[in-house]
């Protein structure tokens, strides 16, 4: 603005604007250190498995909340607007509970509406792993998931103090709809499972024993 002081055609009321506008988002940044998980209402979403599941290759993971976490889960709201009042932020700043309200809503809880079929929410809170307050209760495991990734995942949790529930998604025959239907600790995944690059090995005959000092000598020898 100074560079065009002594510019008559230069527009300062739409810099100072601007520039406002890019103060106002900075402050905002600065307040929102927080960390954000998304979930979703459904697990069986089409959708939801072809842009989040890698085209059912991948896992869903299902959690349940406790009472006092309640609060810290949200609604995403789609549609409507994004503009944030700077009479808002700065009755924020000063502690006013109500602003912040409407400033989270419209910062960290708003989303365009062509997204409504994800059926978002979002829990807001500290960054990092540390202290989650969910509960993992079930794994549902992807049409085109390999075997090695279920077996890997249902031996890791099998001796996990909390029990989780497994499940695979299957496709109702003749529709677009999807079921899950669930998976045994006990069914045949556990049975070819793990493939040993020995097993070829073992047919052959062990050489011990004598044969093993004999070979040892000649090597000697040699």
């Amino acid at each position: 603005m100074e560079y065009n002081a002594s510019n008559s055609d230069y527009d300062f009321q739409t810099a100072l604007r601007s520039q406002f506008s890019y103060n106002v988002e900075l402050e905002l940044l600065e307040r929102y250190e927080s960390g954000i998980v998304s979930f979703a209402e459904l697990d069986d979403c089409p959708l939801m498995w072809s842009h989040y599941g890698s085209q059912h290759c991948g896992i869903c993971l299902g959690y349940s909340v406790p009472c006092e976490t309640e609060h810290d889960v949200q609604k995403v709201l789609y549609g409507g607007s994004r503009l944030v009042k700077a009479s808002d932020v700065g009755a924020m700043l000063d502690g006013d509970e109500e602003a912040r309200t409407k400033v989270d809503a419209a910062v960290m809880l708003s989303k365009a509406g062509s997204w409504s079929y994800e059926r978002e929410w979002r829990m807001i809170g500290t960054r990092g792993t540390r202290g989650s307050p969910l509960e993992l209760e079930e794994i549902i495991f992807g049409m085109r998931c390999k075997d090695s990734v279920k077996f890997t995942i249902m031996k890791t949790l099998q001796a996990r103090r909390g029990s989780v529930k497994f499940y695979e998604m299957r496709e109702n025959q003749g529709t677009f709809k999807l079921r899950k239907e669930e998976m045994a600790y006990d069914n045949e995944l556990f049975v070819h499972f793990p493939r040993r690059h020995l097993d070829c090995m073992e047919l052959f005959e062990d050489l011990t024993g004598s044969d093993a000092v004999i070979r040892g000598d000649r090597a000697d020898d040699l």
